[in-house]
């Protein structure tokens, strides 16, 4: 079973909140290497002093609201489904341009490869969105939707690869196949994860 991770206390400071979201959308717009600290001081529309005086470098800040901001939309998305299934079909559907926080989390997966920092931040929201998945995955096995023998650490795996192929895509504005191919595939795949029955490896009856 997945294991719960530390989610990162609400903040009461307001001009952190307000960097935090600057850098978010600098970090969305001019990726990694491309954003100064004057970039989100100038976004944020406050002083150089703003951001030493809570963050300690441009890693810090960015490794935060990477963090904090990737992990509040995993959340995000949870909430807003009662079975943990969903999660794969709401993600699967989406077609509309990515969100700040989407391109920035996928700016965050291409700087990690390079940027230890940025590679923890994207782990430990990831650990969020698991710990915060747990109760659905625990559900989906009493109700039949996930058989007991789906690793739980697999399918979320699975979902999060699915989610991020297709942001990929929708940041290159590739589209989805034509007509209601796409959507059957994808409820196919999410009854595959039910019981398996009585149907053999190919699926013809067992002998």
């Amino acid at each position: 079973m997945v294991q719960a991770a530390p989610e990162p206390a609400p903040e009461s400071d307001p001009l952190r909140e307000r960097l935090l979201d600057a850098a978010a959308r600098v970090f969305a717009a001019k990726g990694y290497s491309g954003t100064r600290i004057m970039d989100v001081v100038a976004e944020a529309g406050l002083s150089t002093g703003a951001v030493y005086g809570r963050f300690g470098s441009k890693n810090d800040l960015l490794r935060e609201a990477v963090c904090s901001r990737s992990a509040a939309r995993l959340r995000s998305d949870v909430e807003r489904v009662a079975k943990v299934a969903d999660l794969l079909v709401a993600g699967a559907m989406r077609a509309e341009p990515l969100s700040d926080s989407e391109a920035m989390q996928l700016e965050a997966y291409v700087a990690a490869r390079r940027e230890p920092e940025v590679a923890q931040a994207l782990a430990e929201a990831d650990e969020i969105f698991r710990s915060r998945a747990e109760p659905l995955l625990a559900t989906a096995h009493q109700d039949g939707t996930l058989a007991l023998d789906v690793d739980p650490d697999a399918f979320l795996y699975f979902i999060r690869t699915v989610h991020l192929g297709l942001m990929a895509q929708r940041a290159a504005s590739l589209a989805a196949p034509p007509g209601e191919g796409w959507a059957e595939l994808i409820a196919r795949i999410v009854a595959g994860f039910g019981p398996r029955g009585d149907a053999g490896p190919h699926g013809s009856e067992s002998d």
